[in-house]
Protein backbone atom coordinates (compact mmCIF):
# COMPACT_ATOMS: atom_id res chain seq x y z
CA UNK A 1 0.00 0.00 0.00
CA UNK A 2 1.33 3.42 -0.92
CA UNK A 3 1.22 6.35 1.48
CA UNK A 4 2.04 10.00 0.88
CA UNK A 5 5.79 10.45 1.29
CA UNK A 6 5.90 7.27 3.35
CA UNK A 7 3.79 8.80 6.14
CA UNK A 8 0.50 7.38 7.35
CA UNK A 9 -1.46 7.95 10.57
CA UNK A 10 -2.07 5.44 13.33
CA UNK A 11 -5.56 6.59 14.32
CA UNK A 12 -8.34 5.00 16.26
CA UNK A 13 -11.03 3.75 13.89
CA UNK A 14 -13.46 6.32 15.32
CA UNK A 15 -13.81 10.11 15.30
CA UNK A 16 -12.06 11.77 18.21
CA UNK A 17 -14.40 12.63 21.08
CA UNK A 18 -13.41 15.95 22.68
CA UNK A 19 -15.28 16.83 25.87
CA UNK A 20 -16.33 20.49 25.81
CA UNK A 21 -14.70 22.71 28.42
CA UNK A 22 -12.10 20.15 29.50
CA UNK A 23 -8.36 20.27 28.99
CA UNK A 24 -7.22 17.41 26.79
CA UNK A 25 -4.07 16.40 24.98
CA UNK A 26 -4.67 15.72 21.30
CA UNK A 27 -2.12 13.26 19.99
CA UNK A 28 -0.99 11.98 16.63
CA UNK A 29 0.94 8.78 16.07
CA UNK A 30 2.32 8.09 12.63
CA UNK A 31 4.40 5.52 10.83
CA UNK A 32 7.21 7.05 8.81
CA UNK A 33 8.90 4.69 6.37
CA UNK A 34 10.63 5.35 3.08
CA UNK A 35 11.74 1.69 2.97
CA UNK A 36 15.40 2.62 3.25
CA UNK A 37 16.31 5.36 5.73
CA UNK A 38 13.41 5.05 8.18
CA UNK A 39 12.74 8.79 8.50
CA UNK A 40 11.51 10.17 11.81
CA UNK A 41 9.05 12.94 12.66
CA UNK A 42 10.91 16.26 12.88
CA UNK A 43 8.15 18.81 13.52
CA UNK A 44 4.38 19.23 13.55
CA UNK A 45 1.70 21.91 13.76
CA UNK A 46 -2.00 21.56 14.52
CA UNK A 47 -4.98 23.54 13.24
CA UNK A 48 -8.35 22.70 14.80
CA UNK A 49 -11.62 23.77 13.20
CA UNK A 50 -15.29 23.47 14.04
CA UNK A 51 -17.08 23.91 10.77
CA UNK A 52 -15.78 27.21 9.37
CA UNK A 53 -14.58 28.43 12.79
CA UNK A 54 -10.87 28.08 13.54
CA UNK A 55 -10.29 27.13 17.17
CA UNK A 56 -6.50 27.01 16.99
CA UNK A 57 -4.47 27.96 13.95
CA UNK A 58 -1.21 26.25 12.96
CA UNK A 59 0.04 25.95 16.53
CA UNK A 60 3.33 24.17 17.12
CA UNK A 61 2.83 20.66 18.47
CA UNK A 62 5.25 18.80 20.71
CA UNK A 63 7.11 16.02 18.94
CA UNK A 64 7.64 13.11 21.28
CA UNK A 65 9.92 10.28 20.30
CA UNK A 66 10.34 9.71 16.59
CA UNK A 67 6.79 9.13 15.39
CA UNK A 68 4.37 11.04 17.61
CA UNK A 69 3.17 14.59 18.19
CA UNK A 70 0.81 16.15 20.71
CA UNK A 71 -0.90 19.43 21.51
CA UNK A 72 -2.52 20.46 24.79
CA UNK A 73 -6.01 21.84 24.27
CA UNK A 74 -7.09 24.04 27.18
CA UNK A 75 -10.54 24.03 28.73
CA UNK A 76 -11.09 27.57 27.47
CA UNK A 77 -10.46 26.57 23.86
CA UNK A 78 -13.80 24.76 23.67
CA UNK A 79 -15.89 25.94 26.65
CA UNK A 80 -17.97 28.43 24.64
CA UNK A 81 -18.49 26.25 21.57
CA UNK A 82 -21.64 24.38 20.58
CA UNK A 83 -21.76 20.61 20.76
CA UNK A 84 -21.23 19.21 17.28
CA UNK A 85 -19.91 16.44 15.08
CA UNK A 86 -17.89 18.72 12.78
CA UNK A 87 -14.50 19.08 14.43
CA UNK A 88 -11.55 18.75 12.07
CA UNK A 89 -7.92 18.36 13.06
CA UNK A 90 -5.30 19.31 10.48
CA UNK A 91 -1.87 18.03 11.47
CA UNK A 92 0.96 19.25 9.25
CA UNK A 93 4.00 17.08 9.89
CA UNK A 94 7.51 17.26 8.51
CA UNK A 95 9.85 14.29 8.49
CA UNK A 96 13.59 14.28 9.06
CA UNK A 97 13.91 13.72 5.33
CA UNK A 98 12.16 17.02 4.59
CA UNK A 99 8.80 15.66 3.43
CA UNK A 100 5.68 17.55 4.61
CA UNK A 101 2.26 15.96 4.84
CA UNK A 102 -1.09 17.23 6.20
CA UNK A 103 -3.12 14.59 8.01
CA UNK A 104 -6.81 15.13 8.77
CA UNK A 105 -8.91 13.64 11.53
CA UNK A 106 -12.55 14.41 12.21
CA UNK A 107 -14.09 14.59 15.65
CA UNK A 108 -17.07 15.40 17.82
CA UNK A 109 -17.33 18.05 20.52
CA UNK A 110 -19.32 16.31 23.25
CA UNK A 111 -20.85 16.89 26.67
CA UNK A 112 -19.90 13.38 27.75
CA UNK A 113 -18.35 10.48 25.87
CA UNK A 114 -20.12 7.12 25.66
CA UNK A 115 -18.23 4.36 27.47
CA UNK A 116 -18.51 0.58 27.08
CA UNK A 117 -19.74 -1.68 29.87
CA UNK A 118 -18.69 -5.12 28.61
CA UNK A 119 -15.95 -7.00 30.49
CA UNK A 120 -14.36 -10.43 30.20
CA UNK A 121 -16.64 -11.73 32.93
CA UNK A 122 -19.71 -10.79 30.89
CA UNK A 123 -18.46 -12.92 28.01
CA UNK A 124 -17.54 -15.86 30.22
CA UNK A 125 -20.99 -15.66 31.84
CA UNK A 126 -22.46 -16.57 28.44
CA UNK A 127 -19.80 -19.15 27.51
CA UNK A 128 -17.91 -20.52 30.48
CA UNK A 129 -15.48 -22.36 28.19
CA UNK A 130 -14.10 -19.13 26.76
CA UNK A 131 -11.12 -19.08 29.11
CA UNK A 132 -10.28 -22.63 28.05
CA UNK A 133 -10.13 -21.83 24.34
CA UNK A 134 -8.31 -18.52 24.64
CA UNK A 135 -4.95 -18.69 22.81
CA UNK A 136 -1.95 -18.90 25.13
CA UNK A 137 -0.65 -15.53 23.99
CA UNK A 138 -3.77 -13.72 25.23
CA UNK A 139 -4.37 -12.93 28.89
CA UNK A 140 -7.87 -11.55 28.27
CA UNK A 141 -10.37 -10.65 25.53
CA UNK A 142 -9.77 -6.89 25.73
CA UNK A 143 -8.67 -6.40 22.12
CA UNK A 144 -11.83 -8.11 20.88
CA UNK A 145 -13.95 -5.99 23.22
CA UNK A 146 -12.24 -2.82 21.94
CA UNK A 147 -12.64 -3.79 18.28
CA UNK A 148 -16.31 -4.70 18.79
CA UNK A 149 -16.88 -1.33 20.49
CA UNK A 150 -15.39 0.49 17.52
CA UNK A 151 -17.58 -1.49 15.10
CA UNK A 152 -20.70 -0.76 17.16
CA UNK A 153 -19.91 2.96 17.29
CA UNK A 154 -19.29 3.09 13.55
CA UNK A 155 -22.57 1.30 12.88
CA UNK A 156 -24.38 3.90 15.00
CA UNK A 157 -22.71 6.73 13.09
CA UNK A 158 -23.53 5.14 9.71
CA UNK A 159 -27.19 5.18 10.73
CA UNK A 160 -27.18 8.82 11.75
CA UNK A 161 -26.75 8.34 15.50
CA UNK A 162 -23.95 10.12 17.32
CA UNK A 163 -22.66 7.71 20.00
CA UNK A 164 -22.15 10.45 22.58
CA UNK A 165 -25.87 11.31 22.41
CA UNK A 166 -26.92 7.79 23.45
CA UNK A 167 -27.83 8.24 27.12
CA UNK A 168 -28.46 4.59 27.97
CA UNK A 169 -25.19 2.64 27.93
CA UNK A 170 -27.04 -0.46 29.11
CA UNK A 171 -29.29 -0.40 26.02
CA UNK A 172 -26.40 -1.25 23.72
CA UNK A 173 -24.76 -3.72 26.10
CA UNK A 174 -26.13 -6.78 24.28
CA UNK A 175 -25.05 -5.37 20.91
CA UNK A 176 -21.52 -5.03 22.24
CA UNK A 177 -21.55 -8.56 23.67
CA UNK A 178 -22.88 -10.07 20.43
CA UNK A 179 -20.27 -8.36 18.26
CA UNK A 180 -17.45 -9.29 20.64
CA UNK A 181 -18.45 -12.96 20.68
CA UNK A 182 -18.84 -12.92 16.90
CA UNK A 183 -15.25 -11.69 16.55
CA UNK A 184 -13.91 -14.17 19.10
CA UNK A 185 -15.57 -17.24 17.60
CA UNK A 186 -14.69 -16.13 14.08
CA UNK A 187 -11.06 -15.98 15.15
CA UNK A 188 -11.29 -19.30 16.97
CA UNK A 189 -12.45 -20.87 13.72
CA UNK A 190 -9.07 -19.86 12.28
CA UNK A 191 -7.04 -20.87 15.32
CA UNK A 192 -8.74 -24.17 16.05
CA UNK A 193 -10.40 -25.08 12.76
CA UNK A 194 -13.54 -26.25 14.52
CA UNK A 195 -16.78 -25.81 12.55
CA UNK A 196 -18.72 -25.30 15.76
CA UNK A 197 -17.03 -21.94 16.28
CA UNK A 198 -17.97 -20.84 12.78
CA UNK A 199 -21.60 -21.63 13.54
CA UNK A 200 -21.41 -19.69 16.80
CA UNK A 201 -19.84 -16.72 15.02
CA UNK A 202 -22.65 -16.73 12.47
CA UNK A 203 -25.22 -17.02 15.24
CA UNK A 204 -23.87 -13.95 17.03
CA UNK A 205 -23.58 -12.08 13.74
CA UNK A 206 -27.29 -12.63 13.19
CA UNK A 207 -28.12 -11.76 16.80
CA UNK A 208 -26.28 -8.46 16.37
CA UNK A 209 -28.26 -7.59 13.25
CA UNK A 210 -31.60 -8.47 14.85
CA UNK A 211 -30.79 -6.53 18.02
CA UNK A 212 -29.73 -3.47 16.03
CA UNK A 213 -33.10 -3.50 14.25
CA UNK A 214 -35.06 -3.51 17.52
CA UNK A 215 -32.97 -1.75 20.16
CA UNK A 216 -34.23 1.56 21.53
CA UNK A 217 -32.54 4.06 23.82
CA UNK A 218 -32.87 7.57 25.19
CA UNK A 219 -31.16 9.81 22.64
CA UNK A 220 -30.23 13.43 23.28
CA UNK A 221 -31.38 14.74 19.90
CA UNK A 222 -31.92 18.29 21.22
CA UNK A 223 -28.45 18.34 22.86
CA UNK A 224 -29.78 19.43 26.27
CA UNK A 225 -28.31 16.50 28.22
CA UNK A 226 -31.71 15.60 29.70
CA UNK A 227 -33.45 12.22 29.49
CA UNK A 228 -36.99 12.49 28.16
CA UNK A 229 -39.68 9.81 28.26
CA UNK A 230 -39.44 8.99 24.56
CA UNK A 231 -36.86 6.58 23.22
CA UNK A 232 -35.44 6.31 19.71
CA UNK A 233 -34.51 3.32 17.60
CA UNK A 234 -30.94 2.76 16.45
CA UNK A 235 -32.20 2.37 12.87
CA UNK A 236 -34.89 4.34 11.02
CA UNK A 237 -38.30 2.68 11.12
CA UNK A 238 -38.99 3.21 7.41
CA UNK A 239 -36.86 3.33 4.28
CA UNK A 240 -38.42 4.38 1.00
CA UNK A 241 -35.56 2.57 -0.68
CA UNK A 242 -32.89 0.44 0.94
CA UNK A 243 -29.54 2.19 1.32
CA UNK A 244 -26.67 0.67 -0.59
CA UNK A 245 -25.31 -2.33 1.28
CA UNK A 246 -28.00 -2.26 3.99
CA UNK A 247 -28.09 -6.02 4.08
CA UNK A 248 -24.97 -6.51 2.00
CA UNK A 249 -21.46 -7.36 3.05
CA UNK A 250 -19.58 -4.70 4.96
CA UNK A 251 -22.65 -2.91 6.34
CA UNK A 252 -22.79 -4.52 9.77
CA UNK A 253 -19.21 -4.09 10.86
CA UNK A 254 -18.00 -6.06 7.85
CA UNK A 255 -20.28 -9.02 8.59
Amino acid sequence: MAYVNGVFPDFSALPRMVVRGEAVTLSLNVFVDDSSTKDTLASATLTLKQGSTTIIDAQTATVGGSVSASYGLTAGDTSSLSLSDNLLELWTVTTSGGDTVTIRRSGHLVRHALFPLVKDTDLVARHNQLDDIRPSGLSNWLEYIKTAWEILNRDLIKRGKRPELVLDSYAIFDLHVYMTLNLIFRDMTTFVGDGRYHEMAESYSEAYKVEFETVQFHYDSDLDGVITEEKEAATPSLWLSAPVGWYGSGTWGGL
